[in-house]
C-alpha cells in the first residue's frame, strides 16, 4: 500500500467513525504488473494530450505519428539544449525509457 492510500483509508476510517458508519474503509488493491505499468506510461501521455488535441487544433494532432517518428521528435526536443518552448522543458523532464514507452504508447503503428 502506498502512504497517500494509507493515510486515505486511515482518513476514511475516521470519517465513518465519527459519522456512525461501523466497521473500517479497506484499502483498495495495489496496481501491479502490466496494468501499473499502462497506468503510469498513460499518465505520462495525458500530458500530451493539452495541446495535441485531435480536433485540428492550432498545435499538431499526433494520431498520424508513428512511434519511431514520435520518439526521435521528442528525443531532439529532449536534447535541443538552446531550445526554449514548452516541449523542449517537457522532454527534458522524461527519462530515455519515458520517452520510448510515451512513443509507443501514443504511436499510430502501435494503437
Amino acid at each position: 500500500m502506498t502512504r497517500v492510500a494509507g493515510i486515505l483509508a486511515l482518513l476514511a476510517g475516521s470519517l465513518l467513525a465519527a459519522c456512525g458508519g461501523a466497521g473500517t474503509v479497506e484499502p483498495p488493491e495495489p496496481v501491479t504488473g502490466l496494468d501499473a505499468e499502462l497506468t503510469r506510461v498513460s499518465s505520462l501521455a495525458a500530458s500530451c494530450s493539452g495541446c495535441h488535441a485531435v480536433s485540428g487544433g492550432a498545435i499538431i494532432d499526433l494520431s498520424d505519428y508513428t512511434a519511431a517518428k514520435l520518439k526521435t521528435a521528442l528525443q531532439t526536443y529532449r536534447t535541443d539544449l538552446e531550445g526554449t518552448t514548452v516541449m523542449h522543458r517537457l522532454a527534458r523532464g522524461y527519462s530515455e525509457e519515458e520517452i520510448a514507452a510515451i512513443a509507443s504508447y501514443l504511436g499510430a503503428d502501435t494503437q
